[in-house]
């Protein structure tokens, strides 16, 4: 018998070995991340139910001291709870615990605080904004869609109109300035920046998704949700809180213009004064998108090695099985503002 001698086999053997090596450690990893996520779910879904939890008790003690009717009638009563109980108790310190029990698990900054300049910050609170008023306009098109087509009525919750300074005052920071610090600091701080390290996109959409439902209702989980991708895109192109803090209180404080408009002169001026709000930010808003293109800042940086998941199964071992009960309970809230003509 002859044998013949194959200079290539050692290479190929070496070949073959190097490529089952990387599959077994691909494995192992893609394992460890699934167990990681499915770990942090579960952190978040305990903020979830905090979160109902807290506004149940709050619902129970307005209850039997017999001051649930103000809620409805005593703006100033009513934005005092809602900064107490709903932006800090039930947003913010759930959120904040989760990133402290997490802590040693940031890849990145918990609070995003990267040098962006006031000019690039301006450029990209502009972007945003544009982004919100094509939201809205999209989301009333929608709704108004529903109702007429299928006749699909989405409520939304009504708050008690401003009736003095005081309560104009309260209204303003009970919904431009201290919601806009607490879910921004509870979404896009403490999960978004959780999440990034098994990719920005898996992050954003799916903080979008808990931030939409968050809101307990149809129309505003659609309107929440989609502006949470904007906010998520914004923090991770500038790598700083501020721009998403000051889009979503622009954004919010556009009613509070409104109410002050109305309050101190009537509802017509403030509908042709929110409408020119509207032109101006639009018109902003495509001026910026213009210089952040030139600039090449709205390019997007191609992540290598951020996760051995694909999107499937990172979604997967974030819905499952931990998150399913949480989304279960908003989705059950936000159906009850959905009803048939």
């Amino acid at each position: 018998m002859q044998y013949y001698y194959d200079p290539y086999a050692a290479q190929r053997y070496e070949q073959q070995q190097r490529a089952w090596e990387e599959a077994s450690r691909r494995r192992f990893q893609a394992e460890k991340e699934k167990r990681e996520i499915r770990k942090i779910s579960l952190g978040m879904g305990l903020a979830i139910i905090a979160y109902v939890v807290v506004q149940m008790l709050l619902g129970g003690i307005l209850s039997m001291t017999g001051t649930a009717d103000l809620l409805n009638t005593d703006p100033v009563f009513e934005y005092s709870v809602t900064i107490i109980f709903v932006s800090f108790l039930s947003v913010a310190v759930p959120f904040g615990i989760v990133a402290l029990v997490f802590k040693s698990k940031y890849k990145y900054p918990l609070v995003p605080d990267k040098k962006v300049g006031a000019g690039n910050a301006a450029l990209w609170v502009c972007l945003g904004m544009l982004g919100c008023i094509v939201t809205q306009i999209s989301v009333s098109f929608l709704v108004s869609f529903f109702k007429t087509s299928f006749g699909i009525e989405m409520d939304l919750p009504e708050m008690a109109q401003s009736n003095s300074p005081t309560a104009l005052v309260l209204e303003c920071i009970g919904t431009a300035v201290v919601p806009a610090i607490c879910e921004e600091f509870a979404m896009r701080c403490c999960s978004l920046q959780l999440l990034r390290k098994y990719g920005s996109g898996f992050a954003v959409f799916a903080v979008s998704v808990v931030f939409g439902l968050l809101h307990g209702n149809a129309v505003q989980f659609i309107f929440a949700g989609l502006i949470g991708l904007i906010l998520g895109y914004v923090t991770i192109k500038a790598e700083n809180i501020i721009p998403a803090i000051l889009i979503h209180g622009f954004n919010n404080g556009m009613s509070v213009v409104y109410s002050a408009v109305k309050y101190f002169v009537n509802a017509d001026l403030a509908d042709d004064v929110e409408l020119i709000i509207y032109v101006v930010w639009a018109a902003l808003g495509v001026v910026a998108g213009i210089i952040l293109w030139k600039k090449g800042m709205l390019k997007n940086k191609k992540e290598k090695g951020v996760s051995a998941l694909t999107n499937g199964q990172k979604f997967s071992a974030f819905l499952f099985p931990w998150m399913i009960i949480p989304f279960l309970i908003l989705i059950a809230l936000t159906a009850q503002t959905v009803s048939m003509n």
